[in-house]
């Protein structure tokens, strides 16, 4: 579609206030902004929408124009209650050659957005390739209001095999039919951790299931979706190229849709941390801006923060991912403020926070096969009741996430209650140190265990665990009293040191942490 074409919609009525000569531009998508920096949130191709909020006088106007024109983006849109937006954004999109079009008061960005999305899909029905019917068809499903659940069904049924569209989580956002946990774990790992996409993963039975990504230009294999289907990979000669091609194109203007409504939230829980953050926020305030996102303190809230290191677009990769780990679990949506951090409010609605903490962790976990350098940490909150301790709450989530960030592996994770325990001070001491602690009390049961096949160092932690008690250690591991009885000496005998001191017992516990 022509920004031509748009400009001469009647119900929009949209106004040219530069750019006249460029109207033949290619919109190739829509997105949503107010932050002064938008560069991370937009597209090449895409038609901008702003309210103005960012503006700040005429410097503000020339960083944003800037900012557009170097992503590429068609045109920028303002709405505004003001008959015009101000002459110095006019003259800075005068300038830097970037069309400017004005959106009356009366009519929602929604308009906008509904209308391009639409205009797109039914282009993608406009040049058949292979099956000029199936695609029209696909296309129309979304055009007259279908759903992504109908788009999958309809793809399953042209292919006659199972269809699903999956996040990086291993999470099934829509399906043809239900989707096995260890296969929704295997297809997550194939698809984070194939070198080149499409890829493929084979069942235990011989039966081939392929991946393919939804969004080539998504900031990250972490934060974007994937297609599932059985069958041979799209590019290996696989008969379903046609289809799959034409269902993921889709899928990512169905996805853009949804984000266009999440970037309205973001932007007002950024509003939110930054009226917090300034400690001038007022409870009627922070109680408006909550209701607006649909976040209840009734039933228990908590605050999580979230940092992806190693990646490009980190803001945006890190707000993506906290936003898949809690969607499942509540509406609970995330933002990316300055420093590369990502805070989300999450209502319990009917979960514990360690049914929380334990199903976002699992989450990144799942994301780890496709970190490679990359590296997540993870902070979690308390939890409270009331709106009157929210600013204290993000700090202590934003607290818990830097202790996180001191410890080791490509997912490292802290909560609350991990901050007031014996976890937050081995998070602080150096890596170093803790390996050399670590090495020194059970290098050379690890050794044993390695040469002759042995379990003392399992042992030893479920002795620990059970809090020396021989019966409950014995039950656990399956072994008579004597056995274990055996080991526990061994143990003390390869060590030097004795399991009836509590002193030593500690040592011990504190090593087997520093992993």
């Amino acid at each position: 579609m022509r920004l031509r074409d748009l400009c001469q919609v009647d119900h929009l009525g949209l106004k040219v206030l530069t750019g006249h000569d460029l109207l033949d531009r290619r919109v190739r998508g829509v997105a949503t902004t107010d932050l002064p920096e938008p560069a991370r949130f937009v597209q090449p191709g895409e038609l901008v929408l702003t309210e103005l909020t960012w503006h700040r006088g005429p410097g503000s106007s020339r960083r944003f124009v800037s900012a557009l024109v170097q992503v590429g983006v068609t045109a920028l849109c303002s709405g505004t209650a003001l008959k015009l937006p101000p002459a110095d954004l006019i003259d800075a999109c005068a300038e830097a050659g970037l069309p400017l079009l004005c959106l009356s008061v009366e009519v929602p960005f929604s308009a906008v957005t509904e209308y391009v999305l639409r205009r797109l899909i039914d282009e993608l029905g406009s040049a058949p390739r292979h099956r000029p019917g199936s695609r029209r068809r696909l296309a129309s499903v979304l055009v007259d209001g279908g759903s992504l659940n109908k788009l999958v069904t309809a793809v399953a049924g042209e292919l006659d095999v199972p269809c699903w569209v999956m996040s990086a989580t291993g999470r099934v956002i829509v399906g043809s039919q239900p989707l096995a946990p260890e296969d929704r774990t295997r297809l997550a790992h194939a698809f984070l951790s194939a070198r080149f996409l499409p890829g493929m993963s084979t069942r235990e039975d011989g039966t081939v299931l392929s991946v393919f990504p939804v969004s080539k230009g998504a900031p990250h294999r972490i934060a974007n979706w994937f297609l599932a289907y059985a069958g041979e990979q799209v590019g290996a000669g696989g008969e379903h190229e046609d289809l799959i091609v034409e269902l993921a194109a889709l899928v990512a203007l169905e996805r853009s849709r949804l984000e266009a409504a999440q970037r309205i939230e973001r932007r007002v829980l950024d509003q939110l941390l930054n009226l917090l953050g300034s400690g001038e926020a007022d409870l009627p305030g922070v109680v408006s801006r909550l209701h607006t996102l649909h976040v209840e303190t009734e039933h228990g809230l908590l605050a999580a923060a979230l940092q992806v290191e190693g990646v490009e677009r980190a803001d945006e990769v890190g707000s993506a991912v906290l936003d898949e780990l809690l969607r499942p679990l509540a509406p609970g949506v995330a933002t990316a403020p300055e420093g590369g951090e990502a805070v989300a409010l999450v209502p319990l609605a009917g979960n514990t926070a360690s049914e929380v903490a334990e199903h976002v962790l699992r989450g990144a976990r799942t994301l780890e096969a496709g970190l490679r350098d990359a590296r997540i940490t993870l902070g979690l909150s308390s939890v409270t009741t009331g709106p009157a301790g929210l600013s204290s709450l993000i700090e202590e989530a934003r607290h818990a996430r830097r202790l996180a960030a001191l410890g080791q592996g490509r997912v490292s994770a802290m909560t609350a209650d991990d901050v007031s325990s014996h976890r937050s001070l081995l998070a602080a001491i150096p890596g170093d140190l803790r390996r050399s602690f670590r090495a020194r009390l059970l290098g050379r049961l690890e050794e044993y265990d390695a040469a002759n096949q042995t379990d003392l160092v399992e042992t030893l932690e479920i002795f620990l665990e059970e809090s020396g008690g021989w019966a409950t250690t014995a039950d656990r591991l399956h072994v008579h009293v004597n056995t274990l009885r055996y080991r526990l000496k061994r143990i003390e005998e390869l060590t030097g040191r004795s399991l009836t001191s509590l002193d030593e017992r500690v040592d011990f516990l504190l090593a087997l942490r520093m992993r």
